[in-house]
Order: structure tokens, then sequence, then C-alpha cells
């Protein structure tokens, strides 16, 4: 039998003398601690005593422990210390607490001073110099108005008869409205743009990266403003052409159901598929001079919460517009058609973020979707197809092409023609979902471009289409190799077409049959096919989209885009 060899440890008791200690360790006293009472906000107790033997052959030195106590008290708080006021919309006040944390010593204001700003005060809760007692706290008041200047940068100055001082640095920007409604003889044309960074291999191969959360937004519309209006609008830009406007989005304009009375903060409204966004300005009008301006807290059931209640009393069929800040991209040149009519065309780009919910196509095929909405054919649709290929001339020899990648770069247009609100709001989230040239999917050419001959059988892998040369000129090149087959009863596939071939019926016409990846499912007779289309993986060609609106979000609007194929990605 094997020897195995070990140990026995040695078990330690509380209390035990440990023999790899040194001596002077061992000799040390415990630490003695006196109990410790609170009495009068002060805690009082007896320093602890820690015993050294006289074998301790260095010196001993120590120090008071800093404590809470020394942060807080002692001494004036002042919150806040800085105040980031935002968009100043109408009047407003902020309170500013002024706390005497000295325990014994009274202190005393002596001095409140308020600059750069005209537009702004600060007041005290009683006549200076205003007394704080130990421990007591006081509340100062700031008040911004509208009247001032559009970029609020003022420091709030503090003065105590001890010599202390405090400042509170204060910014803002103050907003003008925008209160004239468009032209709607002219649609009003909104663009989305986004920025994707979009690098192409010369075997093809497409790298796109998003650069911006959400697109750069801008509004171009006319306006016809009339004896008062113009006015106003004219007097409006000649003070505030270079600076940020509250801008509505007047193709989201809804109304107000019920009498809305004054100092109330919410406000019953349906804002599915408008622009109403937490944190964001709305406003409530009724022409260019009675409106007013709020900001929107919580939107939640049917309700718009405000963060400040309203000044004044809306009735009925008030307009409620939301509304986005935004900047003049140039200046207006205004057309006098008489001393009192005016007319101008305008064009703001929002000056912050507009966020949208993306949703891309539910539909999917191959791990990408399927945009199924069939274009609007007002204009006719267009399709290009394009080899990249270099073009090598010497100048004095014959020219060369060099068709590098060997792929065919489609582009096809589609357009929409949308009515009322969840048709509008429904596009917009796929404009989202495709953040430009960011996002892919699959697109539908719509065109008759093959015709079934023949029964199509349940669990059938060929399709026997008339003769159109897919296989001798497609040969399942990328683009060309995937179908979308709809039934006139509604159904639709989408099938890989896997080998083509040529061959001749018994009847003596020329025909071509397709191998497809996967059965059909089921009995389909060539009467029953409504269309076949070749289907293509694409994004969109352009970063930059126009909405072009006829009315509101219950009315008409037009977009028009083109897909770029992207023949490497395809599966």
């Amino acid at each position: 039998m094997a020897a195995l060899t070990g140990i026995v440890p040695t078990l330690r008791a509380f209390g035990a003398i440990n023999p790899a200690l040194s001596t002077e360790l061992n000799a040390l006293g415990e630490a003695a601690f006196a109990p410790a009472a609170y009495r009068r906000e002060r805690i009082v107790a007896r320093a602890g005593v820690f015993r050294a033997p006289a074998a301790l052959r260095w010196p001993a030195t120590g120090r008071l422990a800093h404590r809470f106590a020394e942060d807080l008290f002692d001494r004036v708080h002042v919150l806040p210390t800085a105040l980031s006021l935002g968009n100043v919309v109408s009047e407003l006040t902020r309170e500013i607490a002024v706390w005497n944390a000295w325990r014994a010593i009274p202190q005393t204001l002596t001095a409140l001073r308020l600059g750069g700003d005209a537009g702004s005060t600060l007041a005290a809760p009683g006549a200076l110099p205003l007394a704080l007692r130990p421990l007591q706290e006081r509340v100062l008041t700031l008040t911004v108005g509208l009247d001032g200047p559009p970029v609020i940068d003022a420091v709030a100055g503090l003065s105590f008869a001890d010599g202390a001082t405090w400042s509170i640095r204060i910014d803002g920007l103050r907003l003008q409205a925008w209160t004239l409604p468009p032209n709607w003889s002219e649609p009003l044309t909104e663009t989305l743009a986004w920025l994707t960074d979009v690098q192409i291999a010369i075997a093809g191969t497409v790298t796109r990266t998003p650069l911006r959360e959400a697109p750069h937004r801008s509004w171009e519309f006319a306006v016809l403003a009339d004896r008062v209006e113009r006015r106003w609008v004219e007097y409006a830009l000649f003070d505030w052409t270079a600076r940020v406007w509250a801008l509505p989005v007047f193709v989201d304009t809804t109304h107000l159901r019920a009498p809305l009375a004054a100092g109330v903060t919410e406000i019953p409204v349906d804002t599915a598929g408008l622009d109403f966004a937490v944190g964001s300005l709305a406003m409530l009008w009724r022409d260019v001079a009675t409106y007013e301006l709020v900001e929107v807290a919580q939107i939640a059931n049917g309700r718009m919460t405000l963060r400040a209640p309203t000044r004044r009393a809306w009735p009925v069929g008030t307009r409620l517009i939301p509304c986005r800040t935004a900047r003049l991209t140039d200046a207006p040149e205004l057309r006098r058609h008489t001393d009192r009519l005016m007319s101008t065309q305008l064009r703001f780009e929002a000056t912050e973020p507009c966020d949208w919910r993306p949703a891309l196509p539910a539909t999917r095929y191959r791990g990408f979707p399927v945009l199924e909405h069939r274009p609007d054919e007002t204009r006719d649709p267009s399709a290009i197809l394009a080899r990249r290929f270099d073009l090598l001339d010497g100048d004095v020899g014959r020219t060369q092409v060099d068709d590098a990648s060997g792929l065919m770069w489609t582009t096809q247009s589609h357009a929409w023609r949308l009515v009322g609100r969840a048709e509008r709001a429904g596009h917009r989230s796929l404009l989202y979902g495709l953040q430009g040239r960011a996002e892919a999917l699959w697109l539908p050419t719509w065109t008759d471009d093959l015709e079934v001959t023949e029964t199509i059988g349940e669990t059938a892998l060929t399709l026997t289409v008339a003769a159109c040369g897919v296989a001798r000129s497609l040969r399942q090149q990328a683009g060309r190799r995937h179908v979308r087959i709809e039934l006139v009863d509604g159904a639709v596939f989408y099938r890989a077409i896997e080998a083509s071939s040529e061959l001749t019926l018994a009847n003596g016409d020329a025909a071509e049959r397709l191998r497809l990846d996967a059965a059909l499912g089921r009995v389909i007779a060539p009467d029953r096919v409504r269309l076949v289309c070749w289907l293509a993986l694409v994004s969109l060609a352009g970063d930059t989209v126009e909405l072009r609106h006829h009315a509101d979000s219950d009315g008409l609007l037009d977009c028009a885009v083109s897909f770029a194929g992207i023949p490497a990605e395809e599966p």
C-alpha cells in the first residue's frame, strides 16, 4: 500500500497566542472606546484609548479624522448654483434656495445682483438686508420674461455681511413663434436627410454605416399675408430672421374638441400619428396674434400633460399644433403684390433632434424585410440597368472596359400617394427604419416579368414559363434570381430560382423551366396567377427624402424615392 504524507493543522481559538507573531504585536493591548451620546445636534464622546506597550520602539502620531459635519454645517449653501432654462416660451419662475447651515451663527444677505439679461428679475422674500437665523432657509424667486435678448446669459450674485459671495450662472433661449400658416395652394415640402458612410469594394461588396441618430429635418412652404397679418409677419422677420423660432409643424394640426380653461395642465387630445413629443413644444392657435406656446411634459391615454398651466382660456376648435425649434436657412425675399399684400417662400431647418418610431415591413424573406407597397403610378415608374466598369482609354488606341465586379447595379423608382394619419405615420416609420441608405430590403419590380404556362403542382419544384431569355441572359444573376408570385386570391409566395433551361412544349411553343428552391404547397393553374415579378435586394439610393404635403395629416401626401440594388449582399 502506498504511503501518504500529511500534516495536522493547529487549531486557533479566539484569544490564543499565535507564535508566528512578533512579541511586540502580541504585547499590544485592545482598543477601548468610550460610549457616545447624541446631544443638541452634537455627538459627545470621550476619545478612545489605545494602550501601546513599552516595547513600542517608534513614535506614534495621530490626527482628527474629517467628518461629514465639517462638509455640511458652518457655512452657507445656495442651490442651484447653475440654472439652464432651455427654451423660454412664456414667462417662467424658478426658485433659488439659500440655507444658513451655521449651527450657532446668524447670517445676513446684504445684496442681490442680476446682470446680463434685461428681461429677468431676482427677488428676495423680504427687504434687504435679509437675516437668516442658524439653520434657516430662505427662497429667492427668479422671474424670466419674454421681453429681452434672444440668448439668456446672465449671472446672479449674492453678497453676505461677512464678505462671502455667491454666483449663479443662468442660461437659456427665448423663442419667437412663427404664427402664419402656409399657403396650401402649393404643397409644403418636408425634407428628411440622413447621413450614411457607404464604401463599395471592387468586388461589389458594400459597407453602410449610419452617421446620424436622427435625420436633419426641414420644411419649405409659401405664405401669403394681407393687411394686419402682413405687418405681424414682416416685423417678426425683421427682428428674428437669424434667430431660433418655435415653428409649428402645420401638417400635424389637430383641434380642441372641448373648451380649455385657463390654468389647466392637461389637454385631452389624440396624438397618435402626430409629431407631439415629450419635452417639445406645442401651440394653441387662433390667429397670427392670438396664440400660446406650451411645453409638453407627458403624453398618455389620450391626454397631454403640460409643464406649466395655460395662461388663458381657449374655445372649441382652437388649433393645437406640435412645434419644433427651427432656424431660417435663407433670408426670405418678400414679394409685395400691393401695398397690403405680400407673399414669400420660407425654408426652416430644425435645430433639435426629430425622433420617430422606426418600423420596417413585417413581411420577411431570407432575413430581410420585403416592401409590399405597390407604387403609385401617377407618374411613370422608371428603372436603370447599369454596370460599374472602368473605361481605359489611351487616346491613341482602342478603349477597353473592365467590369471588375461583374454585377448588375439596378436603380428603380418608387412612389407613394398616402391619405390619412395612419398611412402617413406608417410611411414615416418606414423611412426612419431605412435610415437613408443604411438598411436593406427586398423590392419587387412590379412588372409582368414571367408568364406561367403550365399548372404548378402541389409538390412541384419547377415553374414553366413562356420563353423570354431567362436561361440565356439572366442565368440566376444577382437581382434576377428571386421571384415574387402573386395569385388572384391575394396569396403571395417568395422563391429563389436555382436553375433554368429552355425547352419546347408538346404544342411546339418555346418555353423555359425554372427550378425553385421550395414547392408552393398548392395546385395553381396559370389563370390563377396574377403577377410573377423579380425581387431584388436594395437600399435607398440617397440619404435625402422629400415629403410633399398637400394638406395636413388627414389629407394627401406624395413621396417619391429611388432604390439602388446591392447585388453582392443578395443571398
